[in-house]
């Protein structure tokens, strides 16, 4: 395929996109050429550096290629490929792009022939919400709040219930609460119907485990009050993202002292199993695992899909994630044209 360009998805600035045409090379020995077919928006990530918010690693923040949730089909295969084949349809961390060529090892996922490649795209994100539940230790009978239900509030939601728990969530949004209704919520409250519930209810009313999707200081007061004696805060969220020092300290003794919480960073799992099997939870297995409910109907990634937009129309869909109008959970870019 002689001159083959990708248009590849760039972020300047905040709120400045534009599509780079990129040339693609020959796979070499142990690579793949891909075609994509659709990528799923990570608007926790993604639309934080459409915003400008403060980054989370040090480094260069702009330029930047945007996305992490890619199925492709594979158009060509280098020397010494092994188990995979021209047609086959993958699922890797690739950005929002047309065409790539990556290393075999770094395909997350081969797909089926009858899964649905826009269902896949989304496997990633429930696989943030499953490390918040490994990590935080959730097994049948726990209970469990989620604060915030964007995407990976809502995937943790899934997940939680799929690992057998008990699952409240935090929203004060109408649409979110009925999806987290649909996907595995109990029940969901108002930030002021937990304020209230836990002033009435004390250690009765809190929880085994907290996960926090979201970055506000107020929030994360409400998760340190939430969680139970020896409970823990699974943190998917970024505490202070973007806002000024707290008036509170945000290990209050009376809370994280006096009940002796433990607080985790979740989301990056093992990026492989190693050489003796003693990395069970690691991110392959995992997402192999999390596509296997996604094939059999027992998550839906259908309910966090608030539509397609063609790649070319990325933009629009950055707009309408930023602005939330219509509550859209997140979107799929479709690259067939």
């Amino acid at each position: 395929m002689p001159n083959l360009q990708s248009r590849t998805l760039w972020l300047d600035a905040p709120e400045t996109l534009r599509f780079a045409s990129e040339p693609v090379e020959k796979p070499q020995a142990g690579e793949i050429l891909c075609e994509t077919i659709v990528s799923a928006i990570s608007p926790g990530t993604e639309i934080a550096a459409w915003k400008g918010m403060p980054p989370l690693r040090p480094g260069p923040i702009y330029p930047r290629v945007q996305g992490y949730c890619n199925v492709a089909r594979v158009l060509e295969c280098g020397p010494g490929c092994e188990n995979i084949s021209a047609g086959d349809r993958v699922l890797t961390h690739q950005s929002h792009r047309s065409h790539f060529v990556t290393s075999q090892d770094a395909i997350l996922y081969r797909l089926p022939e009858q899964a649905d490649a826009r269902h896949i795209a989304s496997a990633y994100l429930y696989h943030l919400g499953y490390h918040a539940v490994i990590e935080g230790g959730i097994r049948p009978g726990h209970r469990v709040l989620v604060q915030g239900l964007g995407v990976l509030g809502l995937t943790s939601v899934a997940m939680a219930r799929q690992a057998g728990a008990s699952v409240a969530a935090l929203s004060d949004q109408a649409e979110p609460t009925r999806i987290a209704r649909e996907v595995g919520a109990s029940e969901v409250l108002t930030r002021s119907q937990l304020d209230q519930s836990l002033e009435a209810g004390g250690d009765a009313a809190r929880f085994d485990v907290v996960i926090s999707t979201v970055n506000g200081w107020d929030d994360w007061q409400r998760a340190l009050a939430a969680t139970a004696r020896r409970g823990t805060i699974a943190c998917l969220g970024f505490p202070g993202r973007g806002e000024d020092a707290p008036d509170r300290s945000p290990l209050s003794s009376e809370h994280f002292y006096d009940r002796q919480l433990t607080i985790k960073a979740v989301g990056l799992a093992p990026l492989a199993q190693d050489a003796r099997g003693h990395l069970r939870f690691n991110q392959p297995d995992n997402i192999a695992y999390i596509c296997g409910l996604i094939e059999s109907g027992a998550i839906r990634p259908e309910l966090l899909i608030s539509g397609t937009f063609p790649a070319a129309e990325a933009e629009t869909a950055y707009r309408q994630l930023a602005s939330r109008d219509g509550s859209p959970v997140t979107y799929l870019l479709d690259w067939s044209a």
